[in-house]
């Protein structure tokens, strides 16, 4: 949400508010501008702080609005920090204390929209967009490369690029002349499953989930939601449109066999909801394959199926819609606890253990002493599950450079406790959001069983009709260079998905390839 480049001697100069950042010396704060922020700035005699923040739905605020409060006391001041600091909603704060040259840095609770930084020398850069870090040469991280490659879910500060710190949920940066220190917040209090009683759970789970609906300003005519045409994006459809009217559905139509069932779905929930809908279809914006650098910056994380996503944001925007609703999330909101399903109910999937053969067979005997390493730079358990902050970061900053602000209901703190403390039978199978659905949509939308939609058969044929093209290109190869792949096992893990068409082989050669085009501009 802000973006600054800021030198700590300059810190001793008084900041000014100018056309819409802070100035101090010859650096620059510069907030996201957005209707659904607000910018506040409070400058006290020694020192003065700059949050951007979402707004709530009581805000007085006007879309775009600044708060500028300038030689206030130092009562207001902290009553102001205070305030900042018990924010419900997503924030980043820079606070400045002039006294030492002293800078901090923190983030809210959700996650919605990262913030990475980088302290080099005297001079401090933030911003939204990993992809600006490749200002300079740098190199990669290789045990934090390793366990990437090896597909292990990594979330923590510690980032691809050396020298560069995501700030995790409710995390912050303290930042002083000749030292830099990282803060993790305290580790969340494990849930726990209440008790089966008989009670009705729908009614408590429609309140809360509403509640999270209600937390924003609603902007007519400005909202869009995506619509793939599962129970996720199904929920937030529903509780958007039992809140308001006009609201528009985006979404990415399917081939195969997953598309007459998708289409039918995305189709009964539009007109039972009213939804202005809008589509494209995946075979006519596939993934790009092209690893050659020169391009637009590639961020640490990426949406693999962007170009699909940059039309419907296109469009979106192209009308006005400047706020995206998800369903990220859904997939967290109902865990299973030890002792609710067999020892067998718990394996992860075939394909999954497949993959990461497939992905540890790529591996140099360095790398995988290191991907087999515990990680010790991992976040401590948040509010907000770790799978969706990564999956917030890998979206935020293509959503935000296409105009869009991402508001993810389903991946709510409050919301995700909740459900978290379901009984059983309410959890199992989602059989509370089903009812839901099925209260609202009809009992003929989300069957149990039906067939979900789902991106697995799009990369594997498209990765078999440019093979040819992909190993030319991978003659030349970063991550071997670096001692971390070993090239022909990368074309023999590309030969088996052009004879087969795996989707386990495929999805480890799909998180090669977007490791390598970070490698590859770090170069």
């Amino acid at each position: 949400m802000i973006k600054a480049d800021i030198a700590l001697s300059d810190l001793s100069f008084d900041p000014a508010w100018k056309e819409g950042s802070v100035s101090v010396g010859d650096g620059s704060i510069r907030p996201h501008a957005h209707a659904m922020l607000e910018t506040l700035f409070v400058h006290a005699s020694d020192q003065w702080f700059v949050v951007v923040r979402e707004r709530q739905a009581s805000s007085a605020t006007a879309p775009n609005a600044s708060i500028v409060r300038e030689h206030v006391d130092d009562e207001t001041f902290h009553r102001l920090y205070r305030e900042c600091l018990l924010w419900p909603l997503d924030y980043v704060m820079i606070e400045v204390a002039r006294a030492g040259h002293r800078m901090r840095i923190r983030a809210g609770v959700l996650g919605s929209v990262p913030v990475y930084c980088r302290v080099m020398d005297d001079r401090v850069k933030v911003s939204w967009d990993s992809a600006d870090f490749n200002d300079v040469p740098t190199m990669i991280d290789a045990e934090v490369a390793s366990h990437q490659l090896a597909l292990h879910t990594v979330y923590s500060a510690r980032q691809i690029y050396v020298g560069v710190v995501m700030l995790t949920e409710r995390a912050s940066l303290h930042v002083e002349p000749g030292r830099a220190s990282y803060r993790y917040p305290d580790a969340m209090v494990e849930t726990a499953p209440s008790p089966e009683r008989g009670q009705d759970t729908l009614p408590a789970f429609a309140d809360a989930l509403q509640r999270v609906i209600t937390l924003r300003p609603w902007l007519e005519g400005a909202t869009s939601l995506e619509l793939s045409g599962g129970m996720d994006s199904g929920t937030v459809a529903t509780a958007l449109t039992r809140q308001h009217g006009n609201v528009a559905s985006r979404g990415i139509l399917l081939d195969g066999e997953v598309r007459a069932p998708q289409v039918q779905r995305r189709a009964a929930m539009i007109e039972r909801l009213g939804l202005l809908d809008d589509t494209v279809d995946i075979a006519a914006y596939p993934p790009s394959l092209d690893l050659r650098t020169g391009g637009e910056p590639y961020g640490f994380y990426r949406e693999f199926y962007l170009e699909a996503c940059s039309a419907l944001w296109a469009s979106a925007r192209a009308q006005g819609r400047r706020v995206l609703f998800t369903g990220i999330g859904g997939d967290e909101l109902f865990p299973a606890y030890v002792g609710e399903v067999s020892h067998r109910g718990v394996k992860d999937p075939a394909w999954a253990r497949d993959a990461r053969t497939y992905a540890e067979g790529l591996l140099t005997r360095r790398a995988s002493s290191a991907a087999r390493s515990l990680p010790t730079f991992d976040a401590p358990e948040s509010p907000v599950p770790t799978t969706s902050l990564l999956a917030h970061a890998c979206r935020a900053p293509d959503l935000l450079k296409h105009g869009q602000w991402p508001v993810n209901p389903l991946s709510d703190p409050y919301l995700a406790l909740f459900c978290h403390r379901l009984p059983k039978s309410s959890r199992q199978g989602r059989e509370v959001m089903r009812r839901y659905l099925q209260a609202h949509l009809g009992d003929d939308v989300f069957t149990k069983g039906y067939l979900k939609e789902t991106f697995v058969g799009v990369f594997p044929p498209l990765i078999a009709r440019h093979a040819k093209t992909l190993a030319a290109q991978l003659q030349e190869c970063a991550l071997a260079d670096l001692g971390l792949v070993d090239r022909q096992a990368v074309f023999a893990l590309l030969d088996t998905i052009a004879q087969t068409q795996a989707h386990a082989a495929t999805s480890a050669f799909v998180s090669f390839l977007s490791l390598e085009r970070c490698a590859r501009q770090a170069a």
